[in-house]
């Protein structure tokens, strides 16, 4: 887990969750630039730093929003990354600690391709999934620093993340049921979310805010960080005007 305190008590900290696969090292070029604001990076159960804290068969959605709700101790924004945005949903819907929710390339639901989910019981990541997470211009060495990153977590706990993606069904009703402010940032090249995203969010909250972020894929926060934290603090700031 890390950790950074900087900033007035009172002011809520950003809480990153990563998405599936991941670790809390996602947000590495995120944090880097919230000089003197509140955050809380955390490894999920099973992931990072936090390897020995799960075992694939008892992992879900709603498991892992339990395991974290003890943390939300004071006032926080959820900044959840694709598995993590759905596991941000079923947080906020657990605490009222929450006061806003940032989805990252994340949408309601999240299913995964069946073939993907035997290459991976093969424990193998599809090159394609890691190619198509991206976009077509991104920067050589991130790419190189990303798939160096496959091989942190278990094949099983990867496995078992998607497996997670693809089963919650949940996400639609607990974004119905929050009423705090929602924001959905997504990477105007994501081929990975489904089609009709945006329109589909909008649908179910009115209210949702959306921003699209040039020049980056699935993973927008590591593509475009600066415009990513751009997006995230001008969310922050509307809390305050609120």
């Amino acid at each position: 887990m890390t950790r950074n305190m900087s900033g007035k008590q009172r002011e809520p900290r950003f809480f990153f969750i990563h998405g599936a696969g991941g670790t809390a090292r996602k947000w590495r070029r995120t944090t880097a630039r919230l000089q003197g604001i509140p955050w809380q990076a955390v490894d999920l159960p099973g992931h990072g730093e936090a390897r020995d804290a799960a075992a694939p068969d008892q992992v879900s959605i709603e498991w892992y929003a339990e395991a974290l709700a003890s943390r939300i101790e004071e006032a926080v924004i959820l900044v959840g990354h694709s598995m993590g945005g759905l596991i941000s949903l079923e947080l906020a819907a657990r605490t009222p600690n929450v006061v806003g929710v940032i989805l990252a390339a994340s949408h309601v639901r999240l299913p995964v391709h069946p073939k993907i989910l035997d290459q991976l019981a093969q424990g193998t990541f599809p090159e394609s999934l890691f190619l198509a997470s991206y976009s077509k211009t991104v920067d050589p060495e991130l790419l190189a620093e990303e798939r160096q990153e496959l091989a942190i977590n278990p094949p099983e706990m990867t496995l078992a993340d998607f497996r997670s993606c693809d089963r919650y069904s949940q996400g639609a009703e607990r974004l119905r049921q929050l009423n705090i402010p929602v924001l959905a940032v997504y990477g105007a090249e994501d081929r990975l979310l489904p089609p009709g995203a945006e329109a589909e969010l909008r649908s179910i909250r009115p209210d949702v805010q959306t921003a699209a972020i040039d020049g980056a894929g699935h993973y927008v926060m590591l593509e475009q960080p600066q415009a990513f934290v751009e997006a995230m603090l001008q969310f922050r700031e509307s809390l305050f005007k609120a």
